[in-house]
């Protein structure tokens, strides 16, 4: 029985702290979201570095923003019309790139956190980098402007 109970409580133990290292890693990262005509969309994650006095932690895989985007639900959006982006408070600056459908990329600008969509119709995918003290990290999203 206390064979048992060993194996019990050790299981426990091991569980909790794997949360617990999941949990603090987690911390290390952006999360993101956009709000468009007030809902919310979660954001994909792409690349993020971070960095302090305790650890380091890189995730450079190759990445490809418009690979990633196929896992973001398409949003159909109208020309003009425009978003809001969100980041956790930690970050201090942030840029977005923008992809159309021949590949051409473009910094796009956004106004206090606002990003306003193309008036030409068509597919695009958006890489959004957020950076603050300890690291950086890229989120994506596509639309499709109609």
């Amino acid at each position: 029985m206390s064979r048992f109970f060993l194996l019990f409580l050790t299981s426990i133990i091991l569980i909790g702290c794997s949360q617990v290292a999941e949990d603090e890693a987690s911390s290390r990262y952006l999360d993101g979201k956009i709000i468009v005509d007030n809902k919310e969309y979660n954001l994909i994650h792409g690349y993020y570095t971070y960095k302090d006095e305790e650890v380091e932690i890189n995730k450079l895989d190759p990445f490809s923003p418009t690979e990633a985007a196929e896992q973001f639900d398409t949003l159909a959006v109208a020309k003009n019309s425009k978003i809001e982006i969100v980041l956790e408070d930690k970050t201090t600056y942030i840029t977005v790139h923008q992809w159309n459908e021949n590949g051409e990329i473009e910094e796009v600008l956004l106004d206090e956190n606002v990003l306003t969509f193309p008036a030409e119709e068509g597919y695009y995918v958006y890489e959004v980098v957020g950076k603050w003290k300890n690291g950086e990290t890229t989120l994506v999203f596509d639309i499709d402007v109609q």
